[in-house]
C-alpha cells in the first residue's frame, strides 16, 4: 500500500509519467510498478495519458496520470470553505437568498437530465444527481409514492449547523420532478437515516 501511495503522490506532483520514470523514482521492479498501475487503473484512479518520446530510441513511451476521481484521495478543505460561506451569508442575513439561488441552480442543472423519463426512473435520476444513491440508500415504493432512506448523508457536517442545507434536497426534488417531497426525518436530529417522502403527482 505504501508503494501505491508513493506512486499516487508522484503522479500528483509530476503529472503524466512513464513506467521508467516511476521505476527510477520508486526504486521498484518493473513488474511491481505495472502491478500497482494495473490495480490503480481498475480502481479508476489512474489512466493512460499521451505518449512521450523515448529519447529518440524505439517507440514513444506510454504515460500514466491521475483521473479526476483520484483527486478525492487527497486532503481537501471543501467542507470548511462551505461552512465559512454559509456562516458569512447567515451573519449578513443573506442565507435564505443564497439557498434560493442554489436551489434554482440545481433545478436548472437537473431538469434537462430528466427529459424523456417518467415515474420511478425520473425520481431515481433526480435522487442520483443529488448524491442520494448507492449502496447506503434505499428507494422504496409506498402507497402514497416513494420513500428515500439515506444512511450516508453527503451534507451531514454542514447540515448540523445549517438546517437550510437539509431542506435543499426535498426542495430541488419538488421543483425538478413536480412531485411533492418532504423531509420527515434527518440524521442531523440523531436519526439513523435521512428520510425523504415523495408523493405522486396530482395529475
Amino acid at each position: 500500500m505504501e508503494s501505491r501511495e508513493a506512486m499516487l503522490a508522484h503522479l500528483k506532483r509530476n503529472g503524466p509519467t512513464t513506467i521508467k520514470q516511476l521505476i527510477d523514482h520508486l526504486g521498484l521492479a518493473e513488474t511491481a510498478v505495472r502491478h500497482h498501475l494495473h490495480l490503480l487503473e481498475r480502481q479508476g484512479f489512474v489512466q493512460q495519458g499521451g505518449p512521450v518520446d523515448s529519447d529518440g530510441v524505439g517507440r514513444p513511451a506510454k504515460t500514466y496520470q491521475l483521473t479526476d476521481t483520484a483527486e478525492g484521495l487527497f486532503p481537501k478543505q471543501y467542507r470548511q470553505l462551505l461552512e465559512l460561506v454559509l456562516t458569512t451569508a447567515n451573519a449578513h442575513g443573506e442565507l435564505p437568498a443564497l439557498m434560493t439561488h442554489l436551489t434554482e441552480h440545481l433545478v436548472h442543472e437537473l431538469t434537462p437530465k430528466l427529459h424523456g423519463l417518467n415515474g420511478e426512473d425520473r425520481l431515481k435520476a433526480a435522487v442520483h444527481h443529488l448524491d442520494l444513491s448507492g449502496p447506503l440508500v434505499d428507494l422504496e415504493r409506498t402507497p402514497g409514492g416513494w420513500e428515500v432512506h439515506a444512511y450516508n448523508c453527503p451534507y451531514l457536517a454542514v447540515g448540523r449547523k445549517f438546517e437550510a442545507v437539509c431542506d435543499l434536497a426535498p426542495r430541488v426534488l419538488t421543483l425538478a420532478t413536480g412531485l411533492p417531497a418532504e423531509r420527515p426525518a434527518c440524521q442531523r436530529d440523531g436519526e439513523r437515516a435521512c428520510r425523504l417522502t415523495i408523493g405522486r403527482s396530482g395529475g
